[in-house]
């Protein structure tokens, strides 16, 4: 049975303050879980916020880590569609089982 993990994204994301929280992210995206990160904390998020996101994505696909983002804020939504990664935020296909 896979485990779900939980994990919140601080309310400041910026370049400030991923590197604090990048290893504990990456750790969880490369764990083979369920992982779901909870966006609605966060009131300020810049390029490097957006970049660990996407390297989370990544690596969860290489990992077969189902990853979530959920419930993104409103500053989450609007560097998405600044940048236009609609899809970043979009849950991926469920895992096909062999």
């Amino acid at each position: 049975m896979m485990s779900v993990q939980s994990l919140t994204v601080p309310e400041e994301f910026t370049v400030h303050q991923v590197g604090e929280f990048a290893p504990r992210l990456l750790e969880a995206a490369r764990s083979g879980d369920k992982v779901q990160v909870d966006l609605s904390g966060v009131h300020h998020i810049d390029t490097a916020g957006i970049q660990l996101l996407l390297t989370l994505r990544r690596e969860a696909s290489r990992s077969l880590t189902r990853l979530e983002f959920a419930n993104p804020s409103p500053a989450v939504n609007e560097m998405v569609a600044f940048y236009q990664l609609d899809a970043l935020l979009r849950a991926p296909a469920p895992l096909m089982s062999a």
